[in-house]
This record gives structure tokens, C-alpha cells and sequence, in this order.
């Protein structure tokens, strides 16, 4: 009879201690914000959502940047893995002029688009708008101008391997 209620109560506690620690681990926080005044580098996070049942990723996302832009001329630099090439772009303009963009590709040299987001706009931005195969991987940098007043902007970007998942 004592064996019953050892093995109860070990029971128990098992699943007390699992009770603790699962949601600790779900709500654990993981975010991570890269920004800078002038020059921002991006981690790239890689977020996998959860696997169906024959234990292939549903959607593979990886962030780019998350950056507040301030002054003259800033920068953003970033990378984008093989596989990554479908991109959502967003930008957040605070200042009170036009504020313009280039995104060039370091690597080959090249300037993909130059876009003008309206003082105090938003603009949304898809790699399938021009690209429907997506950006080649390698470095990017993004120069933001605000004709010659300073930039006030915030920007994110999130790459994917498949268009349907940004």
C-alpha cells in the first residue's frame, strides 16, 4: 500500500514540475531589435512555425531588420540567406518630407528600386511587386534620404522562402 502512494506522489510532482515549466518555456521571451542611428546590421532569427504530420515546416520566415532611423543619410545593411529571397518590406515615415529609399545588392553592385513614401505614410513593400522569384541572396543596404531634411522613419523587414508566407 505504501509502494501506491510513493509512486503518487512521484507522480505528482512530475507533474507539478512539467505544469511550471512548459509555460515558462512558451512565454519565455525571445525578441530581438537591432537599431542604430546611422548604421544598422540585422540578425537574421530564423522563425519555423510548427511541423505537420509528416514533420515538414510549415513556413520558414527569418527577420531582417527592425530599426528606428534617425539623421542626415542612415544606412541599413542586412543579408539574405539562400532560400530567403521573398522579402515584406515596411516603412513608417515620421518626418515631414518625402522620404526616399534605395535597396542595392552589395555583392553584384546593383540598385533592384528606389521608392518616395509620403511625409507621415506608411508603405508596405513585397519582393513579388517586380520579383516574382524573390531577391538573390548575398548583402543589401538600404540609404534613406529625406531631401536634404533629417530622416524620422522606423523600418522592419522579414524574408521567407515561400511568398505566401509574409
Amino acid at each position: 500500500m505504501k509502494k501506491k502512494h510513493v509512486i503518487a506522489s512521484a507522480l505528482s510532482l512530475g507533474l507539478l514540475g512539467g505544469a511550471i515549466a512548459v509555460p515558462s518555456a512558451i512565454f519565455a521571451d525571445s525578441g530581438v531589435t537591432d537599431s542604430a542611428s546611422t548604421s544598422t546590421y540585422a540578425t537574421q532569427n530564423e522563425v519555423t512555425t510548427p511541423v505537420n504530420h509528416d514533420g515538414v515546416s510549415l513556413f520558414r520566415t527569418k527577420d531582417l531588420f527592425n530599426v528606428n532611423l534617425d539623421g542626415k543619410s542612415p544606412l541599413t545593411e542586412f543579408s539574405i540567406s539562400p532560400g530567403y529571397g521573398h522579402v515584406k518590406l515596411r516603412v513608417k515615415n515620421n518626418t515631414r518630407a518625402t522620404l526616399t529609399f534605395t535597396l542595392k545588392h552589395v555583392d553584384s553592385g546593383k540598385d533592384y528600386f528606389t521608392k518616395y513614401v509620403g511625409a507621415g505614410d506608411t508603405f508596405n513593400w513585397y519582393s513579388t511587386d517586380g520579383f516574382s522569384s524573390g531577391l538573390r541572396s548575398g548583402n543589401y543596404e538600404i540609404q534613406w534620404r529625406a531631401g536634404g531634411a533629417y530622416v524620422d522613419a522606423s523600418a522592419w523587414a522579414i524574408s521567407a522562402t515561400n511568398p505566401d508566407e509574409l
